[in-house]
């Protein structure tokens, strides 16, 4: 900080402080320029008439005092802030992550910054940051949504914000937009490629627990498909949830079901159950083959690295803020609105977790 700063910042305490937490306020740039808030507030705004003088002294109040203006107070003036929510379940899952990535960075590059909230997978926690952010006057939302029976959710629709959904769906919500993946395109890759390489018996690890749409029609896709690859009998779903004795007893189940490949639908599984099967001396890529939904960076440090069947994360992040934008720029989001679904193609990636059986 410069003297001249320091001695700036003095003036203002001598001349009663500023406002709470430290922030410059328009009433010290008035100060220090000697004219009215009113004047403050018409000369930064390039309204009313005023002497170059004055303009000067004002601006030069601004920059030095380091003033920038209360966003909240400009979008009381205008019908748009350019900020908008985003809600995921969990900003450590490096899927979540890369999700949040790609929609900030698209929003950056029209103007909008993000107010980033996760639910932890809790119907609550998704409720309180809504209700946080809708008093906020921002222009809109991407949601992860958590559950069907949501009052947040329903307060977003209610009050007809544009919203639009990702990742996820919510049974019921008809003018609501989706993006989502299909999870037929990459799991018939991965199985086609399972059966090519001599394994026909094989076990799909659920999650239900999570309550997720989404990650539940993944093991519904793969009891459709799996017989037309495995047989009627070899192949087989287990479930488990996120603690660590309820992954190891699926991994035992699975052994003990002679599977020969594992595919899992939710990552996180899937990295837990890498080292429990490490643990077992089990070699994946040659004892057993392993896939994966969500193509995280994870997956591609480990050794072997895993295959995955990707969402294309970054695909769909971009469409939903260009539907999101869309509706921002149309108005309002009104009931009557017929619901848009976009699905995205899974894409099946082999690795070295995937080998031919001996």
């Amino acid at each position: 900080m410069s003297r001249r700063d320091v001695a700036h910042r003095a003036a203002i305490s001598e001349q009663g402080g500023r406002t709470s937490m430290g922030f410059v306020t328009i009433r010290d740039v008035a100060r220090q320029a000697k004219v009215s808030t009113a004047a403050v507030s018409q000369v930064l705004n390039g309204k009313g008439r005023f002497s170059a003088e004055t303009k000067k002294a004002v601006r030069r109040a601004a920059q030095d005092l380091g003033y920038i203006p209360d966003s909240r107070a400009q979008a009381m003036r205008s019908d748009s802030t350019q900020m908008v929510g985003l809600l995921v379940p969990d900003l450590r899952n490096p899927y979540f992550a890369d999700l949040v990535s790609s929609m900030e960075t698209m929003l950056y590059e029209h103007g909008f910054g993000a107010l980033i909230g996760t639910s932890a997978e809790s119907v609550k926690r998704q409720d309180d940051f809504i209700m946080r952010i809708l008093g906020q006057r921002i222009d809109g939302v991407i949601a992860v949504p958590q559950g069907a029976d949501s009052s947040g959710i329903e307060a977003l629709v209610s009050r007809e914000l544009p919203l639009v959904f990702v990742d996820r769906r919510v049974p019921g919500m008809d003018t609501v937009p989706y993006v989502v993946s299909d999870p037929y395109s990459g799991l018939r890759e991965a199985l086609e490629l399972l059966r090519r390489y001599g394994h026909r018996r094989v076990a799909y690890v659920a999650h239900p627990s999570l309550g997720s749409f989404s990650v539940n029609e993944r093991a519904q896709a793969f009891r459709s498909l799996a017989p037309t690859y495995c047989g009627p009998d070899d192949s087989a779903v287990f479930s488990c949830d996120d603690s660590a004795a309820s992954r190891q007893s699926t991994i035992d189940r699975i052994l003990a079901f002679k599977a020969s490949a594992v595919i899992f639908g939710y990552s996180p599984d899937a990295i837990g159950s890498i080292s429990l099967l490490r643990g077992l001396g089990i070699e994946i890529g040659s004892r057993i083959s392993l896939v994966s939904f969500d193509d995280i960076d994870a997956f591609r440090l480990l050794s072997p690295q895993i295959s995955v069947i990707s969402q294309q994360v970054q695909l769909m992040g971009r469409r939903g803020v260009e539907i999101l934008m869309d509706r921002i720029a149309a108005g309002r989001s009104t009931s009557s609105q017929r619901s848009q679904l976009v699905s995205i193609p899974t894409v099946f990636k082999r690795r070295d977790s995937v080998g031919r059986l001996s």
